[in-house]
């Protein structure tokens, strides 16, 4: 048990960590996930002092990378983060209202069958189109949206209520450095006396080096050679020594792109408040991605709201990919999705178009839901050591004008805020030559071709033969192909 209830009664239970305050506050981190608890107990730098644990002060609490709980007024309310690292889930059991960190915990406590056309639809990967997000692969197991808490009322149920608002895009480079500096510094910090900083994350990785080494907590880094793609000692101020595997204070940059970066359709919402901006913008995106002039313009012409949107999707799941100057990414399916599983996701598309966007322009909506599916990323490898998902973090770079983040040039908003970063080399792309020896087995075994989502023989050939078009749809496929019913997909 992690902490009992003002009664005396178990009132969280699972494994890991909590501090509880006399209010009714409790914060909850799992095994490993280091700092940030303790603010539930004591305020810190933009932690204000909560007197209670009304609604106001829930909201305001800041825990990082931890969950929130309170008991008020009978009932329960819980929340994870706002970039939904930490996330929430709910499901009916027995005639009890249960939340839990984990959908595939609260799918066996209810026996929830699986949801096919979800699991389908979990074949989109990165562009899979909110609010489909917040779907889980079980039937009666929802995911409450990030940013969102789940409150139990003391006469029962379950409701959801936002109890939080991404700041307004007010602040330029210069401002939105000095912030996004100091909450990388805080998140650092609050990790502990010391850290090391884990392979992959690119700049955000070498990042949080040069901050840990500034603020004296940095006790190593992955060594080279070993799959490590972030801060080649040269780059550092120190020597680094050698880090010991196993450390439960290791960052990572994950989650650095999406949060500091701004996604091209920011251009879209640009070229209405400064068309001159936009085109000088669109040179370099058009130069990189190699975007047709013809579709660029049809873009830009483009006046549709989400619905319209979404429902379009629907009927266009193989159509040929088109610059992200939408809502998003166009979602399309790969050629070895079934004909039956795709209406089935055409319909959940149809089925949810009615739902409103995560902002109101393009350039945020698509931003926050980036921020969204890396963190689902993060959570499912555990969550805990990737500070530029800390809520802090992602509220510093939100207030930065997009045209700002997004503008050309390697990462602006965060060259500007750690420069050491800026001197960098570009890393080379990972070989995965070798990663799939073992995929005929996965594909027999996965649940993808036991209920007729796929065809194996076409992926197979897709291995044997791979098409550049479809290389990370491949990934997806393989990813989504070694969960089974009682994993953490999904949650």
């Amino acid at each position: 048990m992690l902490a009992a209830h003002r009664s005396g009664r178990p009132w969280v239970v699972g494994s890991g960590t909590a501090v509880s305050r006399e209010d009714g506050v409790v914060a909850l981190g799992g095994a490993g996930t280091g700092g940030h608890a303790d603010v539930a107990a004591r305020p810190g730098p933009g932690v204000p002092a909560v007197p209670t644990a009304g609604a106001a002060g829930f909201a305001w609490v800041r825990c990082g990378g931890h969950h929130l709980g309170a008991s008020l007024d009978g009932g329960v309310r819980v929340r994870g983060t706002a970039s939904g690292v930490r996330r929430v889930f709910h499901a009916r059991v027995d005639g009890v209202d249960l939340a839990c960190d984990r959908a595939d915990v609260l799918a066996v406590a209810a026996r929830a069958p699986v949801d096919e056309a979800v699991l389908a639809a979990l074949l989109l990967g990165d562009r899979l189109p909110h609010p489909l997000t917040d779907l889980t692969p079980w039937r009666g197991v929802t995911a409450v949206p990030a940013g969102c808490a789940l409150e139990l009322p003391a006469g029962g149920g379950a409701r959801t209520t936002r109890w939080w608002t991404p700041p307004e895009p007010v602040l330029g480079i210069e401002d939105g450095a000095a912030g996004l500096r100091r909450a990388l510094e805080e998140a650092v910090r609050s990790r502990g006396d010391a850290v090391t900083v884990g392979p992959g994350g690119g700049l955000g990785s070498r990042a949080l080096a040069v901050l840990a080494e500034r603020l004296g907590v940095l006790v190593g880094a992955a060594a080279p050679g070993a799959g490590w793609t972030g801060p080649p000692a040269a780059d550092l101020p120190a020597p680094l020594p050698r880090v010991l595997p196993g450390s439960p204070r290791a960052l990572t940059g994950t989650g650095a792109d999406e949060v500091v970066g701004a996604p091209v359709e920011y251009l879209h919402d640009l070229a209405r408040l400064n068309p001159r901006a936009a085109w000088q913008h669109l040179a370099a995106h058009r130069a990189r991605h190699r975007w047709p002039l013809g579709d660029v313009l049809r873009g830009f012409a483009d006046r549709r709201d989400y619905r319209t949107w979404l429902l379009d999707q629907a009927r266009a799941l193989h159509d040929d990919a088109v610059p992200p100057l939408g809502w998003g990414a166009p979602p399309r399916l790969p050629p070895w999705v079934s004909v039956e599983a795709a209406v089935g996701v055409a319909a959940l598309l149809r089925a949810h178009a009615d739902v409103e966007p995560l902002a109101p322009c393009r350039g945020r909506h698509s931003h926050l839901r980036r921020v969204g599916a890396v963190a689902a990323t993060c959570r499912a490898a555990g969550g805990g050591g990737a500070p530029f998902l800390d809520d802090p973090v992602l509220e510093a770079c939100l207030a930065v004008r997009a045209e700002q983040r997004g503008a050309p040039g390697r990462a602006p908003l965060l060259v500007a805020a750690v420069p050491e970063v800026a001197f960098a080399p570009e890393e080379a792309s990972a070989d995965h030559t070798d990663d799939h020896d073992h995929d005929d087995d996965l594909l027999d075994a996965s649940p993808l071709t036991a209920l007729g989502i796929v065809d194996a023989d076409v992926v197979r050939a897709q291995l044997a033969a791979p098409d550049p078009r479809w290389a990370t749809a491949l990934e997806h496929t393989l990813a989504v192909a070694r969960w089974r019913p009682g994993g953490a997909l999904g949650g």
